[in-house]
């Protein structure tokens, strides 16, 4: 079996004890058998608002799974809620420390060194560290801490409207 099947197998199970990252060279076809058209959108990521083609996809297990493409490779996968068949204690002690611990905003909530980066193991964990509650997960190729911030990281905040 190819590393981007193996790959797919285990975004679809949420199955990341072990994992290793994201194979380098990952077509969105052999990933997520969905090929690039031109429906898809575009976000922008990282510090240097690197733009990226993006996805929603239709991946069990996870609120609003997305996949962002550049050069036609899938650079990352994304997805909130995901229904991890372990806890967090498990999950984490098979990652082991982070390269880095960052803050973060989910929606409009600030919160205080829960953006968990592996950035060699090509996954940052978004948790609620006063609950354990994964919130979010990223998996891409492994990489530097700082080319995560650079060209990956993604905004979660919300901004209100102003009132008119």
């Amino acid at each position: 079996m190819s590393a981007c099947a193996d790959a797919r197998r285990a975004i679809e199970e949420r199955r990341f004890l072990g994992w290793r990252g994201l194979p380098t060279g990952c077509t969105p076809v052999a990933l997520f058998d969905v090929g690039l058209e031109d429906v898809w959108g575009e976000w922008q990521l990282g510090a240097a608002f690197e733009p990226a083609r993006t996805r929603l996809l239709e991946t069990d297990g996870y609120y609003r799974p997305m996949a962002f493409v550049r050069d036609e490779r899938v650079v990352m996968f994304s997805g909130q809620n995901p229904e991890l068949p372990v806890g967090w204690p498990e999950l984490s002690a098979d990652l082991g420390e982070p390269d880095a611990v960052l803050d973060w905003v989910h929606a409009t909530d600030p919160i205080t060194g829960g953006e968990r980066v592996y950035a060699g193991r090509g996954i940052t964990v978004f948790q609620d560290p006063d609950s354990d509650f994964v919130i979010h997960v990223a998996l891409y190729v492994p990489t530097t801490v700082d080319e995560y911030v650079r060209r990956l990281r993604q905004q979660h905040d919300k901004r209100p409207l102003p009132r008119i």
